[in-house]
C-alpha cells in the first residue's frame, strides 16, 4: 500500500458502503483522515473500525446539502491538521424512481443538489482554503456507470453522476498547473449493503425472484461478478498517492468491464 503518512483525508459519505471501506483503507496507510456524513451512530461505527485497525480518525457530521456546513466541513479539517491533501466526494443519493414525463423538480433537486452541487462547494472550498494555497492537493469525484449504461427512471441520477466527469475535467484544466489533480471514480456495481437493498426493492417492484435478479446483474460484466468495496478504494488510494501523478482529468472505470 502507498506510504500516505503524511496526508489529511477528507471522505464524504463515511457512514457506510463504499465510503466506509475507503476510509479504513485510507487510515491503513497512514493517513488522518475525516469521517464525513449526516448519520452520526454510522460515523461511529466507521471510526471504531478504524481504531480496531490501530488507527485514528475525525468525525464531522454535516448535512453537505447546506452551503455553510460544507464549508466548515473543510474549515474543520484544516484547523485540526494543518492543510488538507485529499478530497473524495463519495456522497450521493439515487432519488425516487421516476420516468421523465412524470418527474418532479422537487426529486431532481434533491439528487443534483447532493450528487453534484454538493461535490462542487465542497471542492470549491478545499481548493480556496487548502489546496490551492499549498499548491498541491488531490480531489476525487465518485461516479456511476449508471452514467452511461441509462435505465428507465433514473435521469435525474443518470444526469447528476455524468455531470462530474465534465465538472472533474473542466478543474483539472484551472488547477492543474497549481499542483492540484482531478479525477473521477466511475464505479459499477458493488458488493455491499447498497447493492443489497437496491436487489430487494427492485425484485419487489417488478415481482421477481431477488436471487436471480442480484445473478443477472452479477453477470453483466466482463468478469461475470460484482466489484469488490476494496477494490474501489485501491484505486481511490493510488490516484491520491504519487504513484499517479501524472493522472489528471481522467475517469478511471472499476466496474468489472
Amino acid at each position: 500500500m502507498p506510504d500516505l503518512s503524511d496526508r489529511v483525508v477528507v471522505i464524504t459519505g463515511a457512514s457506510g458502503g463504499i465510503g466506509r471501506v475507503m476510509a479504513r483503507r485510507y487510515a491503513r496507510c497512514g493517513a488522518r483522515v475525516m469521517l464525513v456524513a449526516r448519520r452520526p451512530d454510522e460515523l461511529a461505527i466507521t471510526a471504531e473500525a478504524i481504531a480496531g485497525d490501530g488507527a485514528e480518525a475525525a468525525i464531522h457530521v454535516a448535512d453537505i446539502t447546506d452551503e455553510a456546513q460544507c464549508t466548515e466541513v473543510i474549515a474543520d479539517a484544516v484547523r485540526r491538521w494543518g492543510r488538507l491533501d485529499v478530497l473524495v466526494n463519495n456522497a450521493a443519493i439515487p432519488g425516487a424512481d421516476q420516468p421523465v414525463a412524470e418527474a418532479t423538480i422537487a426529486n431532481w433537486l434533491d439528487v443534483l443538489t447532493t450528487d453534484l452541487v454538493a461535490p462542487m462547494v465542497l471542492s470549491r472550498e478545499a481548493l480556496r482554503q487548502a489546496m490551492i494555497p499549498a499548491g498541491s492537493g488531490n480531489v476525487q469525484f465518485v461516479s456511476s456507470s449508471a452514467s452511461r449504461q441509462v435505465q428507465p427512471n433514473k435521469a435525474h441520477y443518470a444526469s447528476a453522476k455524468l455531470a462530474l466527469t465534465a465538472l472533474a475535467q473542466t478543474l483539472a484544466l484551472e488547477v492543474g498547473r497549481q499542483g492540484i489533480r482531478v479525477n473521477t471514480l466511475v464505479v459499477g456495481s458493488v458488493a455491499g449493503e447498497l447493492f443489497d437493498t437496491y436487489i430487494a426493492r427492485t425484485a419487489r417492484e417488478n415481482d421477481v425472484d431477488p436471487g436471480e435478479l442480484r445473478r443477472r446483474l452479477s453477470g453483466l460484466t466482463k468478469m461475470g461478478r460484482l466489484v469488490q468495496p476494496d477494490e474501489v478504494a485501491d484505486v481511490s488510494v493510488w490516484l491520491a498517492s504519487d504513484e499517479s501523478s501524472a493522472i489528471t482529468g481522467q475517469d478511471i472505470a472499476v466496474t468489472g468491464g
